[in-house]
C-alpha cells in the first residue's frame, strides 16, 4: 500500500504523520529501537501533561476510584486528544489492563505511518501512556508495564497489545 493510501485509509492528519515520520526517521540513522523511543516518549508524556493540566484539560481522575477505572480514562483521554487510533480497545483482567490497537487502524505506528523499517517494534504508546498516567494517578495507584517476551508490547495477529499493572 501506498503512502497516500495509508493517509486516506487511516484518515491521517498532519500531526499523525509529523510524528510517526520523525520517530521513524531515527531509523535511517540506526538508532531506532523500542528502547529508544520509551526513553523519548517518557519526555515527550511529562511534556503532555504539563501542556494539558496549562490548559485546564486532564483526565478526570477520582482517588476513590481503582487504577483500572482511572487508567481507562486516561487512555481515552489520550485517544480524544490524539486520536491514536481508528480501532482500539480497553480490556480489565483481574489485575492487569490491556490497551490493545488494530495495527492498519494506528495513527502514530513509526513502521505503518512512518514508514521505518526496523525488524522490531518502535511503538510510542507504551512508555507515552504510563509516563502520562503516572503524572496524574493518585501514588498508590501508579503503573507499570508487563513485559511480555521482555517487551513493552507484543505485535500478534494484526493487533499490538501493551499490559499495564498497579506497581
Amino acid at each position: 500500500m501506498s503512502f497516500e493510501e495509508k493517509v486516506i485509509e487511516r484518515d491521517l492528519n498532519k500531526w499523525n504523520v509529523l510524528v510517526a515520520s520523525l520517530i521513524a526517521g531515527f531509523s535511517k540513522l540506526g538508532i531506532l529501537s523500542q528502547a529508544v523511543v520509551n526513553k523519548d516518549m517518557e519526555m515527550v508524556a511529562d511534556k503532555l501533561a504539563r501542556y494539558f493540566k496549562t490548559q485546564h484539560n486532564i483526565p478526570d481522575i477520582q482517588e476513590n476510584s481503582n487504577y483500572m477505572e482511572n487508567l481507562t480514562k486516561i487512555i481515552k483521554f489520550l485517544d480524544l486528544e490524539l486520536e491514536m487510533a481508528a480501532e482500539k480497545n480497553i480490556v480489565s483482567g483481574e489485575e492487569n489492563l490491556e490497551f490493545r490497537v488494530t495495527t492498519n487502524t494506528c495513527n502514530f505506528c513509526p513502521k505503518g505511518v512512518g514508514e521505518a523499517e526496523l525488524a522490531g517494534t518502535a511503538c510510542p504508546y507504551p512508555a507515552l501512556i504510563k509516563e502520562f498516567a503516572n503524572f496524574f494517578l493518585p501514588e498508590s495507584q501508579k503503573i507499570e508495564i508487563v513485559a511480555q517476551n521482555r517487551n513493552s508490547m507484543k505485535k500478534e495477529d494484526g493487533v499490538c497489545s501493551i499490559i499495564f499493572r498497579k506497581k
